[in-house]
């Protein structure tokens, strides 16, 4: 075995030489192509002009040129720039070639068609709108918003003339408001649906303080008796009983017993009857606003029998 290794040792190592030398020859110097999509950016848009179409931001590109160079390129590292400082109003086209492509050295660069890029130019204007708050989800049960304020009320918007036409305002995104009990405030981005708008003092993003409260509900107690807080007066009401109407939050009416809740008439000592007197209510708990119906009962002297 060790006579076959090291016979014609010297042929042997020549011959691994040359296969190394022709693999090298052929990998280093073969050429080969492909086809590639190099990006393409712009820069030194006016002011005064916004892009309004859909524009291809790539260009095939035919490339020839060493296989070993070739199979490490990364087209994104070599970007066509095109510089729209002269644009005006209107379809503009910019035709890309060979010279704008800067490949590493020993590659060779050729525009596929189309070979250019479509740019529809529209002139900006500005408009001051509302901002107008979105909510999503309830609050707990028995709560509701009763109230939202947005910090800032306005705010300028710029774009195109044919996009700005209509708006009158601006929605935020969804306020959550799942299962809120109390006033909370929330940061909520500016949702402009029209593609190329935007907000023109950089911040697009507002502040919205949301009043939460209790759901307010009213309940009806009907015949309520009337009590006489001056027991030395010998007085008789008419009518005798009141409705007795109820206003405030959910949970406290439903709460509040019928019996929890008089009504009574203050009478003078002194005082000329028959006389038409307000009607007092007292609940028990606070943050419930009553009224009686009628607000005013006629006291008037009592019957023969009733002083018998």
């Amino acid at each position: 075995m060790k006579d076959f290794l090291f016979r014609n040792l010297s042929l042997k190592i020549l011959s691994f030489f040359f296969a190394v030398s022709l693999w090298l020859f052929v990998n280093l110097k073969a050429t080969a192509e492909t086809t590639l999509h190099i990006p393409v950016v712009w820069e030194n848009v006016p002011s005064f002009l916004a892009i309004t179409n859909e524009v291809n931001d790539s260009i095939r590109v035919r490339v020839t040129g060493p296989r070993r160079i070739l199979s490490n390129l990364e087209p994104t590292r070599f970007p066509v720039t095109l510089d729209l400082s002269d644009a005006k109003v209107g379809l503009s086209n910019y035709q890309i070639n060979e010279k704008m492509i800067h490949l590493p050295p020993g590659l060779t660069a050729t525009v596929l068609p189309p070979d250019t890029i479509q740019f529809k130019f529209e002139l900006t204007v500005t408009k001051e709108v509302g901002v107008q708050p979105r909510f999503r989800g309830s609050p707990a049960p028995g709560y509701v918003v009763t109230g939202t304020e947005v910090d800032p009320q306005r705010v300028e918007v710029g774009g195109p003339q044919s996009e700005m036409v209509g708006i009158a305002q601006v929605d935020t995104e969804a306020i959550d408001l799942t299962g809120r009990k109390a006033d909370f405030e929330a940061k909520a981005r500016l949702v402009l649906n029209q593609p190329h708008l935007w907000v023109k003092t950089g911040e697009d993003r507002v502040v919205v303080h949301v009043a939460v409260a209790e759901k307010t509900v009213q309940r009806l107690l009907k015949q309520v008796p009337l009590k006489v807080e001056n027991e030395k007066a010998a007085v008789r009401l008419d009518p005798d009983r009141v409705d007795v109407l109820l206003e405030g939050p959910a949970a406290k009416i439903g709460e509040l017993q019928p019996g929890e809740v008089t009504a009574s008439v203050a009478v003078p000592d002194k005082v000329a009857l028959p006389a038409s007197l307000p009607v007092t209510v007292v609940v028990p708990v606070d943050g419930i606003r009553a009224t009686s119906d009628p607000e005013k009962v006629t006291v008037k002297a009592p019957l023969p029998e009733d002083s018998e």
